[in-house]
Order: structure tokens, then C-alpha cells, then sequence
């Protein structure tokens, strides 16, 4: 069963990345830019598997973070925090982590937004 999830996020991320291609370089440049984010970091959220966007909300909220308070009060942080999320290589273990419900989290071993979110636990606004 693993195997054919697999292959049906293969298929969606390919058809999300076609359809972005598809914009052509003026029209992706543009929805880059309103989303002030660059073209390379579009391309990589494209690409990620649902499982691992729903990581870094689910963190959060581990960590006594609203997700989507932190969305509406602090939407460029967000932003950011997922573009790294989106970047990092840890995704397996950072799943791992996570599904231990009782065990302490270690994210901060490893997790390239854990000064950001040292910053936002700690009631300051990180810099963006």
C-alpha cells in the first residue's frame, strides 16, 4: 500500500509542477512575486508531498503554536517558516518525532526554524 501512495504523490506533484510550467516565465514570475517568494522556493512548495506540508502545523501546535492564529496575526513569518520547512532534508525524522505523541520533541536538534520559533514561544516577533 506504501508503495502505490507513493506513486500517487509522484503523480501529483508531477501534475502541479506541469501546470506551474505551464504559466510560462512571465506568469510563474508574477504569482512568485505576489507571494514574495522566489521562483525556486515556489517550485520546491509545489513539490512537497502533503504529508510533509503538514508537518510544520502540526509542530506548532505540539508546541502550544496556533498555526492558523500565527497565519493571520503573522502571515510573512508563516510564510517563511514553511519555506524552510519546505526546504529541509529532516522531513523523515521530523514525521518520526511527531508521531511519538508522549515523547519530548527534539525538533530543536535539528529543525532550521527553531530560532524562529524559540522567538515566537517566547511572546517577541522573529525577523523576517
Amino acid at each position: 500500500m506504501q508503495i502505490v501512495e507513493a506513486v500517487r504523490q509522484w503523480w501529483r506533484v508531477q501534475s502541479y509542477l506541469k501546470k506551474l510550467e505551464a504559466l510560462g516565465p512571465t506568469a510563474m514570475a508574477e504569482l512568485a512575486r505576489d507571494n514574495a517568494i522566489p521562483e525556486a522556493d515556489l517550485r520546491q512548495l509545489v513539490s512537497r508531498s502533503d504529508t510533509d506540508s503538514a508537518l510544520l502545523p502540526r509542530l506548532l501546535v505540539r508546541l502550544g503554536i496556533d498555526p492558523e492564529q500565527l497565519a493571520r496575526r503573522q502571515a510573512s513569518v508563516m510564510r517563511d517558516m514553511a519555506i524552510v520547512c519546505a526546504g529541509c532534508a529532516m522531513t523523515r525524522r521530523c514525521r518520526s518525532d511527531l508521531s511519538q505523541q508522549d515523547a519530548p520533541l527534539r525538533h530543536g536538534r535539528y529543525c532550521p526554524n527553531t530560532e524562529t520559533i524559540k522567538a515566537l514561544r517566547q511572546g517577541s516577533r522573529p525577523i523576517s
